[in-house]
């Protein structure tokens, strides 16, 4: 952010209008606020570029596709959200977490929506600090799988469990598992190393497979890694020598402690670490002045 609008109120782009935080409350009829009828996008901003931005916004679309709602103007390109985001106080230097969401417009009581109308808020929050990350493994009822996995939707109860769940164990983070196999953290996706093989759930699991997995995968073949994309079961996550979780937000975090036993970090893994966050800063589209 510019040294002015850190001493300006923070911001926010709601409803076509850019005003202070503050100052923007949902209508109680919001139907993302209501019933979860939205989606979402979470992207990260670093040194003024906003990373995976035009995956993200297809991500977006698609998602609202599904949920039968049109995208706003404002975030239909990710050149229009750089412009917001430049309102909102970015400059070249910013680094935050952007968070995108459109919501079905108000209406009456009720779950049925008549048409695809809809709005959009657009944030800039803090990056998160580095943590220490620690993960557990669920059991099959602990979290719930969610009902549209592949979709970002407002209605996010399945990850919020799966977080809660993480706590009750004194773990950072926690796996889902259904159906035998693994899937995924809370807000990422999982990743380990067997025998020199870089493993991952497949996508064709109820999963939610994120950019940033596209980027992993992407910078791995050319590396030259040995790729397995699988379905697996908990024996074959707990017998990795190294793991880690990625995200839009925090890219590729390597895992200290999983199930209470320390793993490696490898300097090939930090090497594929380095490269997937360089792609990532060289493919960034720029806030403009």
């Amino acid at each position: 952010m510019s040294s002015h609008s850190k001493r300006s109120p923070a911001l926010c782009w709601a409803r076509g209008v850019l005003r202070p935080v503050t100052e923007f409350r949902p209508q109680a009829g919001d139907r993302a606020f209501r019933y979860g009828d939205g989606v979402f996008a979470t992207m990260a901003l670093e040194r003024g570029l906003l990373l995976d931005a035009d995956a993200h916004v297809e991500r977006l679309k698609a998602s609202a596709a599904a949920m039968g709602l049109r995208v706003p103007e404002a975030v239909r390109s990710p050149g229009r959200l750089c412009e917001i985001l430049a309102l909102l106080g970015a400059n070249g230097s910013a680094d935050g977490v952007v968070r995108v969401q459109i919501s079905a417009e108000s209406g009456g009581r009720g779950y049925g929506r008549a048409a695809d109308d809809s709005w959009e808020l657009v944030e800039i929050h803090p990056v998160p600090a580095p943590r220490v990350l620690t993960l557990a493994i669920l059991e099959p009822n602990d979290a719930p799988v969610p009902a549209l996995p592949s979709v970002k939707s407002c209605s996010a109860v399945a990850h919020v469990l799966c977080a809660r769940a993480a706590a009750r164990r004194g773990a950072e983070e926690a796996v889902r598992v259904a159906g035998g196999h693994v899937l995924e953290a809370s807000a990422s996706n999982l990743f380990w190393i067997h025998d020199g093989v870089l493993c991952t759930p497949s996508a064709s699991l109820p999963l939610s497979p994120g950019v940033t997995r596209s980027v992993v995968l992407h910078v791995a073949r050319e590396a030259g890694w040995e790729i397995r994309e699988a379905e697996f079961d908990r024996a074959a996550l707990v017998r990795a020598g190294s793991a880690f979780l990625t995200n839009a937000v925090r890219g590729v975090e390597p895992v200290a402690v999983l199930e209470g036993s320390p793993l490696e970090w490898p300097p090939e893994l930090e090497a594929l670490r380095e490269s997937v966050q360089a792609a990532r800063i060289e493919g960034g589209l720029p806030v403009p002045s």
